[in-house]
């Protein structure tokens, strides 16, 4: 069977970063994702990476791909379910059973949109929940859509939203909205949007679908006539932060912060031998998608250092 240099987990922006860079070192290189591109392709508008004035998250994870696949890495469409290793090898096991085999491991494995774990917020998804601005606002045309969240993506997805919205309301729970200034300037801007401070919704009502959101505390939007703690909406979009996939890393022994996160150095190694990671999924404090690419690029660097010390 087949040994690989490196086996990377994930083809984000962390990931096809880092497998440009291996493949670039002539490292004998795997990429496994099942839908390659990571979290940004569901990002409307990325404004703030350098040398690309605009462009929309799926055009920019594509040129991603792209750019990566240049240089041939053997990318893998499937999950890998386990990992266990032997003597200074790792064996991957994937979800169609398979098996391969590498010197190295990158774990690229993104994060995942966080819940709010509210009553009825499971019954509620995708009929009327949802966490991708791009994906779904389009089938609101006209409608009444809240925002829950206080940083950039809530500010993001907010303007987006308003494009197809009557109403959207941003409910912050905390005392202000956290988006970069350039945003929250067009948010407070905008006549069809509207942010609600300190509050949180407790409830999501409704029959098949959602219909409306009871809320902690009275707000007044400006078509009601008088304060209210149950919302009419017809959809809620979610940005409340993200939740590392970190499973099959903590399974094998990475150590994990208490946010779960992977634990690296400045060089993206982690506390075991021959495994690196890289992106959303490590305890880097900045989540950006220029960063996760930095991060992607330093763990190929470690990793060709490791294999010319170890192999």
């Amino acid at each position: 069977m087949q040994i690989f240099d490196v086996a990377i987990i994930g083809g984000g922006c962390a990931g096809l970063s880092a497998a440009m860079y291996c493949a670039r070192y002539e490292l004998k290189t795997l990429v496994f994702d099942p839908m390659p591109g990571g979290t940004i392709s569901l990002t409307h508008l990325v404004e703030n990476y350098p040398a690309i004035k605009s462009i929309s998250g799926f055009e920019l994870s594509q040129k991603f791909l792209e750019h990566a696949l240049e240089y041939k890495p053997d990318l893998i469409q499937s999950k890998v379910v386990s990992i266990s290793k032997k003597e200074k090898l790792f064996y991957l096991q994937t979800s169609d059973d398979k098996e391969y085999i590498s010197k190295s491991i990158i774990f690229a494995t993104g994060s995942e949109w966080k819940k709010l774990n509210i009553p009825s917020e499971e019954k509620f998804l995708n009929k009327g929940i949802y966490f991708c601005a791009s994906c779904d606002g389009p089938l609101y045309k006209d409608k009444k859509i809240a925002v829950v969240g206080s940083g950039d993506s809530a500010a993001k997805e907010s303007l987006l939203l308003a494009q197809y919205g009557k109403n959207v309301y941003i409910l912050v729970r905390g005392d202000r909205l956290k988006g970069e200034p350039i945003n929250n300037k067009k948010v407070f801007s905008n006549p069809k949007i509207e942010v609600f401070t300190n509050v949180q919704v407790l409830e999501f009502l409704g029959q098949n679908k959602l219909e409306k959101i009871k809320l902690s505390r009275q707000i007044q939007p400006k078509e009601y006539s008088k304060p209210t703690d149950v919302l009419d909406v017809d959809a809620v979009f979610l940005f409340i932060g993200h939740s590392p996939n970190t499973l099959l890393a903590k399974d094998i022994g990475v150590a994990l912060n208490q946010k779960n996160e992977i634990i690296i150095d400045k060089l993206a190694r982690t506390n075991l031998e021959g495994v690196f990671a890289a992106g959303d999924c490590t305890d880097i404090d900045f989540k950006q998608a220029i960063v996760s690419a930095a991060y992607g690029a330093i763990a190929a660097y470690s990793v060709q250092e490791y294999l010319k010390k170890a192999f």
